[in-house]
């Protein structure tokens, strides 16, 4: 019998003893779980632990998730949650613009801006808190709904509006000032 497509046939194969069925999810999931993490904590490292972390809580938990949302939520939440710890106990390492320069190299590469454009982003990403930070990867990377981003952060659509209105204000006078 072949994996079912659907996340809670594939949830309720993994509680039933199909542990192999797990890996469907993960493959699914990885690249956003990670995309969230690397969007909070801008370290590829770093992300990835988070990653890992949590496809791990989410297993050793699966029976605590009752279907109320979609798997992708309750999974993202749990990202978010790691990560957010992750960032609460550690403190950045290394020259922020040195960062900055790293992951805009990646991002130029696809010659969709110019260097200095893509350096001043994300020097003013990493100036954000972790959580407004996420809220951007959710909505503009990840390009998540504002009521799914609502659920995940555990905040209502109205909060998630004000606040990505702000941070849209907070990054363009970020993005003005000289790195």
């Amino acid at each position: 019998m072949g994996i079912p497509t659907d996340d809670m046939e594939i949830v309720q194969r993994v509680l039933t003893g199909d542990t192999e069925a797990f890996g469907v999810l993960v493959h699914r999931y990885s690249g956003k779980v990670y995309g969230l993490a690397f969007g909070m904590l801008h370290d590829a490292e770093r992300a990835e632990d988070v990653a890992q972390e949590t496809f791990l809580r989410a297993y050793e938990h699966l029976d605590s998730f009752r279907g109320a949302s979609a798997f992708a939520t309750w999974l993202y939440r749990i990202a978010y949650n790691r990560a957010a710890e992750y960032c609460r106990r550690q403190r950045p390492f290394g020259r922020l613009d040195e960062r900055c320069r790293a992951v805009a190299d990646e991002e130029v590469s696809a010659e969709r801006y110019d260097p200095e454009t893509v350096v001043r982003m994300r020097h003013a990403l990493l100036r954000l808190p972790p959580d407004d930070r996420a809220l951007v990867t959710l909505f503009y990377e990840e390009e998540f709904p504002v009521a799914e981003i609502a659920r995940m952060m555990n905040l209502s659509q109205a909060n998630v509006k004000v606040r990505l209105h702000r941070i849209r204000g907070r990054l363009r006078q970020y993005m003005e000032e000289r790195l």
